[in-house]
């Protein structure tokens, strides 16, 4: 069966110039890869300036009551971007809200012991904080509606207690040696609800609930070109919270078999899973097919909703889809127990990025 092996994390993820790759349990004090020497060629280029070329994304998926969705900071340097969008799994009513940022310091932090990130604007105030001497992260977003979209607002309050919560940190060649790309997951359980409030009409607050959570933060020196595609499960199945990460991207690693970001959790469990293949020969709004060669992973997704976002800023081109769908199938656990998968509801992000 397909192993990885699991390293301590090191105080830093560049060391003499160079990036130190592997699989390494629980976070790191901080997710930075900056200082990499010469990272696209010979030419010795200063590294504040192939610091630039470090684009950073964080993102909060969530899975609460009837609603399924994630929350995105988007950090290109030149500008930065936040997203929310979540759907109600009985009606697949679709809520999308977005901001456009302009220059700042940094949106997505280095720091991973206590940190936030957040959006100002008037109409999209959105924030994500988490301080683990505290053992929470927490998740609150006041928007402002549209002739198409109701209000919503939102407090989450999602554990990092170590019986709930399991994590883990990726770091990658992109796709060589001479590049690399960090990942953070973490798998939480989250308390809260949302209310939507209609133009004109009633607010409508779900009851407090308890649901699952999925906590991504991801770190790459880009290339010119990327594409690529990943998909996350988060739910419960026989009493036993599970999610995971499966992603198949143009920067994945020459060694994949290594290094790679796939990743399941079960309860406070983490499984490195092998690489796999997804494909979708009928199209991304017909059924995806994910399957590894190490019979770990052999799972369908099945598209229901799709939301596509292009981008066109400066010298940025950028086209994302996020679609809601279900999951079927069976994963591996690295002890081999075998997770029978139904409808287990989740996300995929199909992404086009040219600099």
């Amino acid at each position: 069966m397909y192993s990885r092996e699991i390293k301590e994390c090191p105080k830093s993820f560049v060391k003499n110039g160079k990036p130190v790759f592997g699989t390494f349990a629980a976070h790191p004090e901080k997710l930075d890869i900056r200082g990499v020497k010469m990272p696209y060629g010979v030419i010795p280029l200063p590294t504040w300036i192939t610091n630039l070329r470090i684009k950073s994304r964080l993102s909060f998926y969530f899975s609460l009551g009837d609603f399924i969705g994630s929350i995105d900071f988007y950090d290109s340097k030149i500008f930065g971007m936040a997203e929310v969008i979540f759907w109600n799994m009985k009606t697949k009513q679709k809520y999308v809200y977005r901001s456009i940022m302009g220059p700042r310091r940094r949106f997505v932090p280095h720091k991973l012991e206590a940190a936030s990130t957040s959006c100002y604007k008037k109409r999209r105030y959105i924030r994500i904080s988490w301080d683990r001497s505290h053992e929470k992260l927490s998740v609150i977003f006041n928007l402002h509606g549209t002739s198409s979209n109701p209000s919503a607002n939102t407090a989450l309050v999602a554990s990092f207690a170590k019986d709930k919560c399991a994590e883990i940190t990726c770091v990658l060649p992109a796709p060589t040696l001479r590049r690399s790309s960090a990942h953070y997951y973490a798998s939480l359980p989250v308390h809260g609800a949302i209310t939507l409030i209609p133009n004109g009409e009633p607010s409508q607050t779900m009851p407090d609930a308890e649901g699952f959570s999925f906590f991504d933060i991801n770190r790459t020196y880009m290339k010119f070109r990327s594409h690529g595609e990943f998909v996350t499960g988060l739910g419960s199945l026989d009493g036993k919270a599970v999610s995971f990460r499966i992603q198949s991207v143009s920067q994945e690693a020459v060694d994949s078999d290594k290094y790679n970001g796939n990743v399941l959790c079960t309860e406070n469990q983490v499984t490195p899973l092998p690489p796999v293949v997804i494909t979708h020969p009928y199209g991304i709004m017909d059924k995806w097919i994910i399957q590894d060669t190490e019979n770990m992973v052999d799972l369908t997704f099945t598209p229901l909703s799709d939301n596509k976002n292009r981008i066109s800023v400066f010298v940025l081109r950028s086209e994302y889809h996020t679609i809601y769908g279900v999951f079927d199938g069976v994963i591996l656990t690295s002890s081999g127990e075998k997770i029978s998968i139904r409808s287990l509801p989740g996300l995929a992000k199909k992404y086009v990025i040219r600099l």
